[in-house]
């Protein structure tokens, strides 16, 4: 049985409020009228610290935090991060835009600063905490392994994987950005083949190009690495390695803040597996970019000593 299998699954996110339903006679009096608020305005109490419910509520926020425990949770953070997975499955985005943006009319600016980089920091920091060293360390050798990288991103995500593309080349690594979605991603799985990598970035709902994507690379003895949220379980039992990372609870932060980062974990431990290979295409990099600073007009052979190559006979 290998490591991901033995491993219990996260907690499904959907269960946050059937947790508070079976939970809520076992509360104490303070703990259950928050429960009650959570369960009646999920909305609005994922946008909300452990301080505002318990102002909002006349309680501490030490309440706020006992009463994610006696749920399941670690603490008001995790439970805030399972209730917006959740309801980003059952509640339409333009509904919970209009609810962002009531919940946050009456702060200043200078609030909405610090209420979006604590988003941040909260997610960071739950991401690293949910990385496992062992699936790390597997990561870098599948991409460090393959013949060719092949890195895709569902919707949004395509930027993670553009931006991952561009640091793999950088590293020395055979990288190919999968941009395309419905029949034109065909011709993007077309180039895989035995030996190479898929990376794929997914929020974890089902689609499907990636059920395509993961069945070819299956098919051809491919390996497989998916980037996604740390509460979903849609793909992980189809693909070698999982690097999970924390969702936005209120999407005050962008989707891929913390895969991004993890990515660029990724390729830092990449260079220490090959660093003369990560040194000599930095220095292949940087003589092409001092050739595309060449003057317009210029002559071939001012280019390619600019490149550090001799100009052609």
């Amino acid at each position: 049985m290998s490591r991901r299998e033995a491993e219990p699954p996260p907690d499904n996110p959907g269960d946050v409020l059937e947790r508070i339903r079976e939970r809520l006679p076992r509360l104490t009096a303070g703990e259950s009228r928050i429960a009650q608020y959570i369960a009646e305005q999920p909305e609005q109490a994922l946008l909300m610290s452990a301080v505002q419910i318990g102002e909002t509520l006349g309680a501490s926020d030490m309440t706020v935090l006992r009463t994610a425990r006696a749920l399941g949770y670690t603490g008001w953070p995790e439970l805030r991060r399972a209730l917006g997975s959740h309801l980003a499955l059952t509640v339409h985005p333009a509904t919970r835009l209009s609810t962002r943006l009531t919940v946050t009319r009456r702060e200043s600016h200078a609030s909405l600063l610090d209420i979006v980089f604590e988003e941040a920091r909260e997610r960071l920091a739950t991401s690293r905490a949910s990385l496992d060293a062992e699936e790390f360390t597997r990561a870098v050798r599948l991409v460090g392994d393959a013949a060719t990288v092949h890195v895709f991103g569902v919707g949004v995500s395509s930027v993670s994987a553009e931006y991952l593309t561009v640091k793999l080349l950088r590293e020395g690594v055979l990288a190919r950005h999968a941009k395309s979605m419905g029949f034109a991603f065909a011709d993007a799985l077309l180039a895989l083949r035995p030996g190479d990598l898929l990376v794929a970035f997914a929020p974890g709902r089902e689609f499907s190009e990636l059920d395509v994507a993961f069945a070819e690379a299956q098919r051809l003895g491919a390996s497989t690495l998916l980037f996604t949220d740390k509460y979903r379980d849609a793909y992980v039992d189809r693909v070698d390695c999982v690097i999970r990372t924390a969702s936005s609870a209120g999407g005050l932060t962008g989707e891929n803040l913390p895969a991004m980062v993890a990515a660029d974990a990724l390729v830092l431990a990449l260079g220490h597996v090959d660093p003369e290979g990560a040194l000599a295409s930095s220095r292949r990099l940087n003589k092409l970019r001092r050739a595309l600073r060449r003057r317009p007009g210029s002559t071939k052979g001012d280019a390619g000593a600019a490149a550090g190559t001799e100009p052609r006979p």
